[in-house]
């Protein structure tokens, strides 16, 4: 059986799964909703000798449970959902937020199958001692502890076993599903539903090849270098593969446990400045950054402080002049210049249907004006408000620019604990940009980026080099044989001269029928005078007069139906071209 027989069979059994799954909790949370739903859970405390009575779920704990019997895909999905949890009621937000950590681990036997299937040999003789119980458990991975021959504890990352062809499968049902929403549905068409899927299958299946992963924790590791007090972790590359990933144990508390790093004595103002001040060296200076920095991904250390960013299977990546927006945005909230952040963020957006920009402008200022003033707004607030309004307004973000405002977010969230009440998180962050930018942009660096520009330069030179190279020779081959070949395509230029022709013995005819009904009307007037002599010359004036009337009347008609039909051809022209 061919490849993609085989996955078109698992995403058929998996979309049984799934229909399945989610008629079960529609059916049982059908019946919560009426008197047997009491019955139910009296049945069940009894078959399950449970001692106390059942509660009935609320929706957002059934609908975190429903998630996880859904699968990693789905996870993930909720974590996205999660980190846009300033938007979210408590209750929702609290159990979303169990996805980031409360996912049951999976058996050790597949963990070590697919330790063996990656790295050719169990973990027992990998290492000189592997933990079988997980240090944590995510979605789409689990964490064990071990130690190398030489006594160096590492923390390995293991894929969870048959992963992938769930995953994919999963994934071409979500493709499917977006391609049917935007036949059905012309909302979805506006907002690009097909499209945001493709991006997030795209994102999800590289966050399943942990090369990937090793690739970003060196060269983020590179790009922190010169930030005293916040480190990436070692990677073990002769330990890792596709599916595993060893590297240095991290011991510490999340960058959130204050009370944890004031009893160690540690400086959190000092803490919190060293994490935001990497945090926006990726993000606007280099441009290549950490996609998913909450507070569970920074560990600190309570013997040194060292903040520790983990995770790193979540990148963006940011254009200069993408880079430079984020800042004048920054710059804009300091200063209480709502007009310029909503110019800012309409610059970085592109519609998905008509947009009207005085609306935008006079929503955006509505809106952000209920916040506190001087840079002391929440900052996941402000923008889960911002994003509310570009949506509202026909506008959306591309998908690198919306990871950088939930990382910028993120950033608020780990940092404003830390700091002091009168230091808010947009001052700061610009402040560390500007101090960032005098030891960066420095000239060796301006003369390293010159030459990477340069070297794109050439690359597409030479990529459409061939083209030109051909044409160049085949003007010198005809110049050699004494003779040039030029074609010029005239046909748009005919069909206007001859448009220009028709016109012009319109306009002759009309200049000669007017001629005719000012003669006939002045004949007609003179010889109809009492007196008159002529009688037979004022009937043929009258003829001609009445004659020249409907003639013109002839003109006109015939022109507009030439014009009609020109009109029509063009279109049909136009329709064939495209």
């Amino acid at each position: 059986m061919t490849g993609n027989g085989m996955q078109t069979i698992n995403e058929s059994l998996r979309l049984r799964h799934v229909y399945s799954t989610l008629v079960d909790f529609g059916a049982s949370g059908l019946v919560d909703r009426t008197p047997l739903g009491g019955t139910r859970r009296a049945l069940q405390r009894w078959i399950y000798r449970v001692p106390g009575p059942i509660p009935a779920l609320p929706a957002a704990v059934r609908t975190r449970v429903l998630i996880e019997q859904l699968g990693p895909t789905y996870v993930k999905l909720g974590q996205i959902v999660s980190s846009q949890a300033a938007v979210l009621p408590d209750d929702w937000r609290e159990q979303l937020d169990l996805l980031q950590n409360e996912v049951p681990p999976a058996p050790y036997e597949g963990i070590r199958s697919v330790i063996v299937a990656e790295l050719g040999a169990p973990p027992e003789e990998l290492y000189a001692s592997f933990d079988q119980r997980p240090l944590a458990a995510a979605s789409l991975a689990q964490v064990h502890r071990a130690v190398l021959h030489d006594g160096t504890q590492v923390a390995v990352k293991v894929q969870r076993p048959n992963l992938q062809r769930q995953v994919r499968s999963d994934l071409g049902i979500a493709r499917l599903f977006g391609r049917y929403a935007e036949r059905r549905s012309g909302w979805a068409r506006q907002v690009g539903v097909a499209g945001m899927l493709n991006e997030f299958s795209s994102t999800l299946l590289e966050e399943l090849d942990y090369y990937t992963e090793a690739y970003n924790m060196e060269r983020l590791a590179k790009n922190l270098e010169s930030i005293d007090g916040v480190r990436v972790p070692k990677l073990y590359r002769a330990l890792s593969s596709q599916r595993v990933l060893t590297q240095e144990f991290v011991k510490g508390v999340k960058i959130s446990d204050v009370s944890a790093m004031r009893a160690a004595g540690l400086d959190v103002a000092a803490i919190g400045d060293a994490a935001l001040r990497a945090a926006m060296k990726m993000l606007l200076i280099d441009g290549f950054f950490h996609g998913d920095p909450h507070p569970g991904n920074l560990f600190v250390d309570l013997d040194t402080g060292d903040v520790t960013f983990l995770d790193c299977g979540m990148v963006g990546e940011l254009s200069v002049a993408k880079r430079a927006h984020l800042v004048a945005l920054l710059w804009s909230f300091t200063r209480d210049d709502m007009a310029g952040m909503g110019q800012q963020l309409r610059a970085l957006s592109v519609p998905f249907r008509e947009v009207r920009d005085d609306n935008f402008a006079h929503d955006f200022e509505r809106k952000m004006s209920r916040y506190p003033k001087g840079g002391h707004g929440d900052v996941q607030r402000v923008l889960s408000g911002a994003m509310d309004v570009l949506r509202d307004n026909g506008l959306r973000l591309d998908p690198q620019l919306t990871l950088a405002l939930k990382a910028m977010a993120q950033s608020s969230a780990f940092f404003t604990p830390l700091a002091p009440a009168d230091r808010p998180f947009s001052t700061a962050a610009l402040d560390s940009v500007k101090d960032l930018a005098k030891d960066t942009f420095t000239e060796e660096y301006v003369v390293e980026v010159g030459k990477k520009e340069a070297n794109k330069v050439l690359a597409r030179v030479l990529q459409e080099a061939p083209d030109y190279l051909r044409g160049l020779l085949s003007v010198s081959e005809q110049l050699k044989r004494g003779k040039i070949s030029l074609y010029l395509d005239t046909s748009s230029l005919d069909r206007q001269v001859n448009r220009l022709r028709a016109i012009s013995v319109v306009i002759v005819l009309a200049l000669l029928l007017a001629g005719a009904l000012i003669g006939s009307s002045i004949a007609t007037g003179v010889l109809s005078q009492p007196g008159s002599n002529e009688p037979v010359a004022a009937q043929w004036a009258q003829y001609a007069f009445f004659g020249s009337v409907v003639l013109s009347a002839v003109l006109i008609v015939v022109f507009l139906a030439r014009m009609v039909s020109d009109m029509r051809r063009e279109h049909r022209d136009g329709a064939d071209r495209r």
